[in-house]
């Protein structure tokens, strides 16, 4: 895309001072913000303006008015778009959440164009930055409950309205296990909220198909906005304090206990069976299902299941005939060896690409990701491929037990050696 230059230095000292000559209220400073502060601007971008007013003193309401005008450039229309804010209110809305940025921080740049120098020092900012929104898991569930209930009164429209605002939500919940991350425009965080590494498998087709950008049937958009939330809530059950916080004790406990995942439960069964997601039991460990089945059992040898591995690391792998290598666990500081499972070339690339240890149930047939329940996380700290390809040695800062009895390791068991004669 080929980008606009910025405007030119005589348009802007131009719009700076008519702005501070028509301005109702002292003017303390004008910043330029947007795509065009971004140097992402096009053609057809607008120019946006931030014109800062004294404040008064309270209880005077904030003063917050916009203004659009249409200005000739070169034989081009272009559009200035202004908003004038109270220096006071203007501070205040840097900390709170910007509503395009599906819940994540926001770091954008800023051009200071003209400022009183008294006002100069607190608001000459290279960047302008706002913080994340809240964990609103109580306000996620809640759109799922109205998506149930959209989809008992035979609404179509309803249920993908509700499902879209539910996708808008989810980022700022699934944040909670995710590495930090922010962003600058809306298409940037639009980007940044369908790649969080630490998500549910699915996650990005159902947040496209709930916020409408991938097409599907109601059954289907419903059966989405059913998984992200089923999907979302082991992956953040270890943060239930950080719930707590925002949606009070209740839910948090009720989070930890098995409580939330049988509502949900509850609602996918009123939206029918293809959107149904089994929900478990108290202290139960929790597995998501992976997408379009897994090999079974016995097949051939080297069978792997669709991943994202590095092909060049997939290369060096020497699988089961279940398509798993061995994963060796042990506390990376130390050397104690704490846990053996398995990975296939999915897990393998999770665990090396979000942090999280991540393993293959042969049981179950699932995807687990280490603590998700338990709140024992594994910090991933290295990652060893040994000589003939068939076992990965994962070094992890251990939280918590490592084994499911609740002990440190799972090798606590120990065996009588007894040897034939002396050992010189």
């Amino acid at each position: 895309m080929d980008h606009a230059p910025l405007p030119e230095a005589a348009f802007l000292a131009d719009w700076t001072d008519r702005l501070r000559a028509s301005a109702d209220r002292p003017v303390v400073g004008i910043l330029l913000r947007g795509s065009h502060a971004r140097g992402a601007a096009t053609a057809y971008s607008d120019v946006d303006l931030d014109v800062l007013v004294t404040a008064t003193a309270a209880p005077t309401p904030p003063y917050d008015a916009r203004r659009a005008y249409l200005a000739e450039v070169d034989g081009r229309i272009v559009h200035v778009s202004v908003a004038a804010r109270d220096v006071r209110t203007w501070v205040d809305r840097l900390g709170e959440p910007a509503e395009w940025a599906f819940g994540l921080p926001v770091t954008t740049p800023a051009r200071l164009l003209w400022a009183d120098p008294t006002w100069r020092p607190r608001i000459d900012l290279p960047v302008l930055c706002q913080p994340a929104d809240q964990p609103r898991l109580e306000e996620f569930v809640a759109t799922l409950g109205k998506v149930a209930g959209a989809w008992a009164a035979a609404d179509p429209l309803g249920v993908r309205l509700a499902a879209a605002d539910l996708a808008r939500l989810c980022p700022c919940v699934l944040r909670l296990a995710n590495p930090g991350v922010r962003v600058a425009s809306r298409l940037v965080a639009f980007a940044a909220a369908l790649d969080l590494p630490v998500a549910p498998p699915g996650y990005r087709d159902d947040m496209l198909r709930c916020l409408g950008i991938r097409p599907g049937g109601v059954a289907e958009v419903a059966a989405a906005a059913t998984r992200l939330v089923a999907g979302v809530l082991p992956l953040v059950r270890p943060y239930a304090d950080r719930i707590a916080e925002t949606a009070g004790p209740d839910l948090a406990l009720a989070l930890g206990d098995g409580r939330l995942d049988r509502y949900v439960a509850q609602l996918s069964r009123a939206v029918g069976d293809g959107a149904q997601v089994p929900a478990p039991r108290a202290g139960q460990s929790v597995t998501v299902p992976v997408p379009d089945s897994a090999p079974s059992a016995g097949g051939s040898a080297g069978a792997v299941r669709p991943s994202r591995l590095d092909p060049a690391i997939a290369a060096r792998l020497r699988r089961t005939p279940d398509g798993l290598v061995a994963a060796v666990v042990r506390q990376h500081d130390t050397g104690e060896v704490l846990m053996v499972a398995w990975m296939d070339d999915e897990a393998l690339h999770r665990t090396l690409t979000t942090g999280r240890a991540t393993y293959w149930s042969r049981s179950r047939r699932e995807y687990w990701v280490k603590g998700a329940t338990s709140g024992h996380h594994q910090y991933v700290r290295s990652v060893a491929l040994d000589c003939d390809g068939d076992a990965v040695l994962v070094g992890v800062d251990q939280v918590g037990a490592a084994c499911h009895t609740g002990e440190r390791t799972c090798f606590f068991t120990e065996l009588p050696v007894t040897t034939q004669g002396a050992i010189s």
